[in-house]
């Protein structure tokens, strides 16, 4: 449990600064960014405390410096946090030479190896910059590289005091393997890790991609058939004058091609905004049962032409705190699914069962109903193919996932239970409002 509540304090500093509406490649590198603070903060605490037990020269003036640097890592930390990006990576690049700088000038020389560090910090601007920021990609890797140069092969060795532990040829080879381990320790965790994003970056397109196939597929296939209706019914009467009766019927199927088209489109707009957690949710106290009858309404045509019955069980005075166009939404699906599923001369049922703490909106429907298989995918967020319903109506496999996701982002919860050839009863439990 200790472990597990250290992991999740560490996770939350490694994101900080990370928002939702940011591209996968941003986070990363915002992340990266808070990587290296942290280790910045450790291996300086760990240095400031080997310093002191070696005795190593002006170690009090390295101790300061190590605060300081520590509460830099801090600041850096806190600039993510509040957005400002660009300046936590430019300072990190700066912060994490001074110490090894001013250990290899006034403490060290070029005895212990720390200079090595310079060859690591080289690297750090590829992974922490993107590449509009190569100025800073290029100036980074070459101050670095010239400052491993000139200690290298212009430094000279440090002077230790005799009696002192780092006086001993013994300890400075410790601290010169300790700088090399540390380099390559350094190098391959940062790499790891942006292996590892790299790795969710591929990931990540492959699922974009697989949306991006679904939506045309749905514009192709489940628009095209509405819109064509549409089309075929306007040119009928720009080219004939029809009586009432033709009217009449023309019109119905205009409203049913319209219904069906604005479902669609709204459901595919609604699924593209919840994938990019771009959906904002406004939470007010809201009259269900206006709702429910203005779904019904809008779908009364339809259920009418399948000879489907509507029995309401819906108090006039029920309120529920919820966003009203996302629980309009969710209900128009579930009734449009109900009509679409259900076989001819049926009944929808339509209850409420109230709890002191949420309301529970009940739908239950005579259909073909759905498999065990398709309502783990609807729980799992898994697109499903395109089914059809009892007159061949064509149902994009969208709604009940866009419904889920909507219920689940405003803490509202839904059950599905179903058979195959019986029906489905689809019960939603929203918080009731106090």
């Amino acid at each position: 449990m200790k472990i597990g509540l250290e992991q999740l304090r560490l996770r939350t500093v490694l994101n900080l600064g990370v928002r939702r509406q940011m591209d996968l490649q941003t986070s990363v590198r915002v992340q990266l960014v808070n990587l290296i603070a942290v280790l910045g903060i450790v291996s300086n605490l760990q240095y400031s405390v080997l310093f002191t037990v070696v005795s190593a020269p002006n170690f009090w003036i390295m101790n300061g410096i190590h605060f300081a640097v520590i509460i830099t890592f801090v600041y850096i930390l806190y600039l993510n946090y509040i957005e400002k990006y660009s300046s936590a990576r430019i300072l990190t690049v700066v912060t994490i030479t001074i110490p090894v700088f001013f250990a290899s000038m006034i403490s060290f020389g070029n005895s212990c190896g720390f200079y090595y560090y310079f060859l690591v910090f080289a690297l750090s601007p590829f992974v922490i910059f993107s590449y509009d920021e190569k100025f800073w990609i290029l100036f980074v890797f070459l101050y670095n590289n010239l400052l491993y140069v000139w200690f290298e092969f212009f430094g000279s060795p440090g002077t230790f005091e005799e009696g002192t532990l780092i006086h001993q040829e013994s300890i400075q080879e410790l601290f010169r393997v300790n700088s090399v381990v540390s380099c390559l320790f350094f190098v391959a965790l940062i790499m790891f890790y942006f292996l590892r994003n790299i790795n969710r970056i591929q990931k990540e397109m492959i699922r974009t991609n697989a949306h991006k196939d679904r939506i045309f597929s749905i514009l192709a296939h489940d628009l095209k058939g509405p819109i064509g209706t549409m089309n075929s019914f306007l040119g009928f009467l720009m080219e004939t004058t029809p009586d009432r009766d033709e009217l009449i019927i023309a019109l119905k199927e205009l409203k049913k091609s319209t219904n069906q088209s604005y479902l669609v489109l709204e459901n595919l707009l609604d699924w593209v905004k919840s994938e990019s957690k771009k959906i904002p949710i406004n939470l007010d106290t809201v009259n269900l049962s206006k709702m429910v009858h203005n779904a019904k309404d809008i779908l009364n045509l339809q259920a009418s032409d399948k000879g489907i019955q509507w029995e309401l069980q819906v108090p006039s005075n029920v309120f529920v705190r919820c966003d009203e166009r996302m629980i309009s939404t969710v209900i128009r699906n579930l009734f449009s699914n109900a009509i679409k599923f259900s076989f001819p001369n049926t009944k929808i049922n339509v209850e409420v069962v109230q709890d002191p703490s949420f309301v529970e909106l009940i739908i239950s429907d005579s259909g073909i109903g759905m498999s065990v298989e398709q309502i783990q995918q609807i729980y799992e967020g898994k697109p499903f193919p395109t089914t059809f319903g009892t007159q061949g109506e064509k149902g994009t496999g969208l709604g009940l996932l866009v419904c889920s996701e909507m219920l689940k982002n405003q803490g509202c919860i839904m059950a599905l239970t179903s058979s195959p050839n019986i029906g489905t009863k689809i019960r939603i439990q929203i918080p009731a409002s106090l």
